[in-house]
C-alpha cells in the first residue's frame, strides 16, 4: 500500500511497572523525574488506570494495542507453557498469538509506517522497523541474548543499530532502547513507534519497588524519555504517551502452591527424580497462580484439586481463589480452573520442593493481583497537539488505550475489535 501523508505522528513510551504516585507525589519518594512531571504537569493524565487479570506485563501490553481484555486477544499470561515441570518455558513472544486486530495492523492499513522496540508480544508482527522483546528461555540473562532478537528483527535492522549505536553495558537495559528509538526516529520516521523500558521493573523484582535501586532505574528511564522528547520536539504534529501496564506491591515471603499439588498427586513423582506432568497445568505469575485441566480430570484427580485448594487457603497467603465465573467477569483466561490472588506481603513461586510458605521471598515486589487491588494501578499520561494541558481524565482502564491512540493517529477506531470510545483529551 501506498504510504499516506500523515496528519499525526505518535510515541508510545511504555515504562514497565510505574505507578502513577511515583511521579505524582515523586518527592516524597526523593524521586527527580523532570520530564514524566512535566510532561503529566502540561498534558492530560489518568489518576490512575487499572490494569487486567493477572495484571503482568504480556497481556497488559496486548490489551494496549488492542483495546480489549485477553479473554479477547488470548494472551492470558506471560507464558506460552502450561507446563510447570518444563524447565525452560517459552513466552508469549509472538504476535500471531494475538486474536485480534492490533494497533499496528491498523496504522498498517492506513499506510502509515510503524516501528517497535521491545515490545511484548510484537515477534513476527507487521510493523517496518521492528526489534522483539524475545529471547532464548534456557538463557542465563534475557537480556544479554542478542542473538535471539537479532534472529527476529526486521532484516538487517539489528546489525544497522548496533552500528550505529555501539551497545555498552554503560549504557544500561533502558539507554539501549532509548538509543535505539532515537536512531529509528531520525533515519526512519516512523509516524507510530513504540518503546517498551523495562529498568524500573527489573529492579522493583529483584529489590522491591521502593527501593533505591529500583527508583535510581526510573530516574535512568525519566532521563531516556527526555531525550526522546527533545528528539520529537521540533515535529509540531507529533504526540507523546508515556504509560505503564501495572503498578507494583512489596513482596516478603513467598508461597509454593507445587509442593501441595504435588503432595496431592497432581503430578507425576513415582520413582522420579522431578515431577512430571499428568493432567494439571499451572502458571505462576508473582501476585497470581493459575491451575488449567490440560485433559478432562477423573473423579479423584478433582476431589485431589479441591484438598489443595482449600489447604492453600489455609497457608495465610491466599487474599482470594478467583473462580471461573469472577473470571470471565474480568475477561480473564476462560481456561483456568481458578486463579489465586496472593495476600499482601506474598507472592507465588514455581518450585515443588520445600515449605509451602517460604521464609524470604526471592522476589522483593510482585505484579500480577487483582486490578483492584491498591497499588496495581498503571499510568497514562498524553502530551502534544489538541491535549488540554492540566486535563484530569480521572480513573480509567487499560482498554481505553488502543482507540484513543488510534485517534491520535487519525485513523479509524472502529477497525479495533473493542467497543471502547476513545478518551476525551481536550476540553
Amino acid at each position: 500500500m501506498k504510504r499516506q501523508a500523515a496528519k499525526s505522528r505518535l510515541v508510545v513510551l511504555s515504562v514497565d511497572g510505574m505507578h502513577p504516585s511515583l511521579y505524582r507525589t515523586a518527592e516524597e519518594f526523593g524521586l527527580k523525574l523532570p520530564n514524566i512531571q512535566d510532561l503529566a504537569r502540561h498534558g492530560a493524565q489518568a489518576e490512575a488506570m487499572e490494569s487486567i487479570f493477572p495484571s503482568t506485563t504480556y497481556p497488559a501490553h496486548a490489551t494496549l494495542v488492542t483495546g480489549v481484555a485477553p479473554r479477547v486477544h488470548g494472551i492470558y499470561s506471560h507464558l506460552a507453557s502450561l507446563d510447570p515441570t518444563e524447565h525452560a518455558r517459552p513466552w508469549h513472544w509472538f504476535a500471531a498469538a494475538i486474536d485480534v486486530p492490533t494497533l499496528w495492523t491498523l496504522a498498517r492499513a492506513h499506510g502509515l509506517k510503524t516501528a517497535a522496540i521491545s515490545w511484548p508480544v510484537s515477534a513476527g508482527a507487521p510493523i517496518d522497523f521492528n526489534i522483539p522483546e524475545i529471547w532464548d528461555p534456557a538463557a542465563a540473562d534475557p537480556h544479554q541474548d542478542f542473538q535471539t532478537v537479532a534472529r527476529h528483527s526486521t532484516p538487517h535492522l539489528f546489525s544497522e543499530l548496533v552500528a550505529a549505536i555501539k551497545p555498552s553495558p554503560q549504557l544500561g537495559l533502558d539507554g539501549l532502547r532509548g538509543e535505539a528509538g532515537l536512531h529509528l526516529w531520525r533515519k526512519h520516521q516512523p509516524d507510530l513507534m513504540l518503546i517498551h523500558f523495562v529498568g524500573y521493573d527489573d529492579r522493583a523484582h529483584r529489590h522491591g519497588p521502593r527501593s533505591r535501586e529500583a527508583l535510581q532505574a526510573l530516574e535512568h528511564t525519566d532521563h531516556e524519555i527526555g531525550r526522546i522528547r527533545e528528539a520529537i520536539k521540533g515535529n509540531k504534529h507529533t504526540t507523546l504517551v508515556v504509560l505503564s501496564d501495572h503498578g507494583f506491591l512489596p513482596a516478603e515471603r513467598e508461597v509454593a502452591p507445587l509442593v501441595i499439588l504435588k503432595e496431592e498427586g497432581l503430578f507425576d513423582t513415582r520413582g522420579k527424580k522431578h515431577p512430571e506432568l499428568k493432567h494439571l497445568g499451572a502458571v505462576h505469575a508473582g501476585g497470581s497462580f493459575a491451575v488449567f485441566w490440560l485433559e478432562e480430570p477423573t473423579a479423584a484427580e478433582q476431589q485431589a484439586l479441591d484438598r489443595a485448594l482449600r489447604r492453600l487457603m489455609d497457608t495465610g497467603g491466599i487474599a482470594e481463589a478467583v473462580d471461573r465465573a469472577k473470571l470471565e467477569r474480568l475477561g480473564s483466561d476462560p481456561d483456568a480452573e481458578w486463579i489465586l490472588d496472593a495476600a499482601d506481603g506474598f507472592c507465588f513461586s514455581g518450585r515443588f520442593d520445600g515449605p509451602v510458605v517460604g521464609k524470604e521471598s526471592k522476589d522483593r515486589g510482585t505484579h500480577g493481583h487483582l486490578p483492584s487491588r491498591k497499588g496495581m494501578e498503571a499510568s497514562f499520561i498524553v502530551n502534544g497537539p489538541g491535549v488540554s494541558p492540566g486535563k484530569n481524565l480521572g480513573r480509567i482502564h487499560l482498554t481505553d488505550v488502543a482507540t484513543t491512540l488510534a485517534q491520535i493517529l487519525a485513523v479509524d477506531f472502529s477497525e479495533l475489535s473493542g467497543d471502547r470510545k476513545p478518551l476525551k483529551l481536550s476540553d
